[in-house]
């Protein structure tokens, strides 16, 4: 008798096992509220939307904030903002070094600031001015156009955001996203003659991984492209156009 119920208790257990183990059908990787920690990075900038200012390197430590609006099985639609409270930017600074040897000899330098493009090299020069007044005098010399870099600081806030997971019954989710705010930097960018204040747009797509249901952490990894410009209100409106890796660390519930 005994040995029956043994045999009928372990039969139930080994039924009831797989059901303990698996998550039952409804339960998500997903979250209602979700805080989020970035760092992003650009090694460059050239022309992909509409910025032609090449050779910007970027980088950006930043926080999220997500409330999901859409919740289905097959996706999540969430509104985001997300702010930069410390930006870093790098933009080559250009120095011209006028050497001339005729008629005299004599040296003068300027710096010219921020330039769209660095155009490094030495550029020789010999000409003959005649003045109606005077004999004709030759010029000789070379100008020496050398790159260093400057460091603009600047901070970003971008209020307008919408993100869209997929598949949020699974642990890893493809994930896409765009945004839209504004910038401030401590010196016109990307050139002198360009304001400090710009307008930003940035779109991209990434992979989120969950950790479990339970701890509603995740990570994720993207590839953003982030445009900025001035939107004429300055002298200049060159516009930059970044593609960003950027790393993200969420949690929430």
């Amino acid at each position: 008798m005994k040995l029956g119920r043994i045999r009928l208790f372990a039969g139930i257990l080994c039924l009831a096992l797989p059901a303990v183990a698996q998550p039952s059908a409804d339960r998500t990787f997903s979250r209602l509220n979700t805080f989020t920690a970035f760092a992003e990075y650009s090694n460059d900038s050239s022309h992909i939307i509409l910025g032609t200012t090449e050779n910007r390197k970027i980088g950006a430590l930043g926080f999220q904030y997500q409330r999901r609006l859409v919740h289905r099985p097959l996706l999540d639609l969430s509104y985001t903002a997300e702010i930069r409270p410390a930006m870093l930017e790098s933009d080559p600074d250009e120095t011209e070094t006028n050497i001339e040897t005729l008629p005299i000899s004599s040296t003068s330098s300027l710096d010219v600031g921020a330039v769209g493009r660095c155009n490094a090299g030495v550029y020789p020069y010999s000409f003959t001015f005649t003045s109606p007044l005077g004999p004709p005098e030759t010029f000789a010399g070379k100008t020496v156009i050398s790159c260093s870099r400057r460091t603009v600081v600047e901070q970003g806030f971008s209020p307008a955001g919408i993100r869209i997971n997929l598949l949020p019954r699974h642990r890893l989710q493809p994930t896409f996203s765009t945004f839209g705010g504004y910038m401030f930097s401590t010196q016109e960018v990307p050139v002198p003659t360009a304001g400090s204040f710009n307008y930003t747009f940035e779109f991209g797509a990434g992979l989120e991984l969950f950790r479990a249901h339970s701890s509603a952490r995740s990570v994720r990894l993207e590839y953003q492209v982030q445009h900025f410009s001035n939107k004429n209100t300055a002298n200049a409106n060159p516009g930059v156009d970044s593609g960003f890796v950027k790393l993200t660390y969420a949690f929430g519930r």
